[in-house]
């Protein structure tokens, strides 16, 4: 996918937002605003925008998804949440049909290694693993990734097997 990307001075690479034109957005989640840029030999210095995170999921400070789940947004940018925006830099437009998973299950980190279009039916799944950790102990946001790709495979094979899952996390290592 080309999309246009900018080096920062700190060596971050960023990338354009496709629906807002003047917001750039990291791979680990940080917004920047193209006002007042300055560039230089060592590359280019931007204002960064923190999202409105001042009660974090709760209806003072983020917006609903329609099921009752409040996410982070991006005030003074047509008030999109921080994960839409990402993925869409980041991976290209949301396929038709299809959800962002938030892969560890937190919905504040938005970088995009822990987001990922997946269905509907297959985002479900993935909640039902997630919780089974929790009951088991294992807190998913220790985990990288890479590695929840692999748990979700794995249990998936289990056909929602929650009591087995549970078993088994118990004794996964991070």
């Amino acid at each position: 996918m080309a999309t246009e990307q900018i080096r920062l001075v700190d060596g971050t690479i960023v990338r354009k937002c496709p629906t807002i034109k003047p917001l750039y957005c990291s791979r680990d989640g940080r917004f920047f605003s193209v006002h007042n840029m300055q560039i230089t030999e060592e590359g280019c210095i931007m204002r960064e925008i923190k999202p409105n995170l001042a009660q974090a999921g709760t209806r003072k400070c983020t917006h609903t998804n329609g099921n009752g789940t409040h996410y982070p947004f991006l005030r003074n940018f047509q008030n999109k949440h921080c994960h839409f925006l990402v993925a869409a830099a980041w991976y290209g437009p949301r396929p038709e049909g299809m959800v962002i998973d938030h892969l560890n299950g937190d919905i504040l980190n938005w970088s995009a290694d822990n987001l990922e279009y997946v269905t509907p039916a297959e985002n479900r799944k993935r909640a039902k693993i997630l919780r089974a950790m929790r009951e088991a102990g294992n807190d998913p946001k220790q985990y990288s990734p890479a590695r929840l790709k692999n748990i979700f495979a794995q249990y998936s094979l289990m056909d929602g097997d929650t009591q087995m899952i549970r078993e088994m996390t118990k004794h996964q290592e991070l």
